[in-house]
């Protein structure tokens, strides 16, 4: 009896599982519902930091408050401030790497938001071992120009 009852059960929950769309793997935010809220976190974001004024803040990076020296994202919310206000070129004087990154975030926030609301569209794959490297390569190499004396103006302004 206690094995028949224990076979209807495992077979109840194989049919409940395989009503259930299956989970994609090696995608940036699978379910909808987890693609919309990170659309919905990244435009959240970018609300925020386009509407506060960023001039004449303190400085709150502690590797610049220790040594002095600018990090990479140093100057990057005054960036994205500039960026999100149409000031492009004040932008890119405050950190040229971020106001790079702020219309490929946008443009992954609106293709999240897509679908996210509609369950289409893109589905936007995570980056590859490769990509990953790159990236930290570039911003190792922007980290240490922008603090060379000759490289000046990739300093945060």
């Amino acid at each position: 009896m206690a094995e028949a009852a224990n076979e209807s059960a495992s077979r109840s929950s194989v049919a409940h599982a395989s009503r259930e769309p299956r989970e994609e793997t090696g995608l940036l935010f699978p379910r909808r519902r987890d693609a919309l809220l990170g659309g919905a976190a990244i435009f959240a974001g970018a609300l925020l930091v386009g509407a506060v004024d960023t001039k004449g803040g303190r400085t709150l990076c502690p590797f610049r408050l220790a040594t002095g020296l600018d990090c990479p994202l140093c100057g990057g919310t005054r960036a994205t401030h500039s960026f999100l206000n149409a000031e492009i070129g004040r932008a890119f004087d405050h950190n040229v790497l971020v106001a790079f990154l702020v219309p490929v975030a946008l443009l992954i926030g609106v293709l999240l938001l897509w679908r996210g609301i509609t369950g289409r569209g893109w589905r936007l794959p995570m980056p590859s071992r490769g990509v990953w490297i790159a990236l930290g390569i570039i911003t190792v190499a922007f980290w240490v120009l922008r603090n060379l004396p000759m490289f000046s103006r990739l300093g945060s302004s």
